[in-house]
């Protein structure tokens, strides 16, 4: 009842086992679609769903396939087509994530239609991660 949990607990981190993550999960509103990016040692996700025109929830995901145990902040950011922040980045409080774990996070948001994408900050390094840009601006 991962799924369940996860929407009880907008906002809240969440470590699964990876085949559990959904980036669909978007209770009453729509699933808008995804964005991913590959990592050296795993995936970052994030779907987005939509109601009432705007963005509603943001799932944020990172799958952990290898190296040390890692602390993360999951979150997301509004860009321009190219990828480029034009906001700064909204950011979840940090967690651990081991190999073979999923963090996520769940934002629940009223954000208008535009282009996003996900991004993860490594807190031990302090470099930023980014999925590939969802959305059309």
């Amino acid at each position: 009842m991962l799924l369940t949990a996860l929407v009880a607990t907008l906002g809240m981190g969440v470590l699964s086992p990876a085949a559990n993550a959904a980036v669909n999960t978007c209770g009453s509103y729509v699933f808008g679609g995804d964005a991913s990016g590959g990592i050296s040692n795993g995936t970052l996700k994030a779907g987005f769903c939509i109601g009432s025109g705007s963005i509603r929830r943001i799932n944020v995901l990172y799958e952990k396939t290898g190296g040390s145990t890692t602390n993360v902040r999951l979150g997301y950011q509004e860009t321009d087509s190219s990828g480029v922040g034009i906001s700064p980045p909204v950011y979840a409080a940090a967690q651990n994530v081991n190999s073979g774990q999923t963090a996520e996070r769940a934002f629940s948001v009223t954000e208008p239609i535009g282009c996003y994408h996900g991004v993860m900050l490594n807190t031990l390094t302090g470099y930023q991660y980014v999925t590939r840009v969802w959305g059309s601006c």
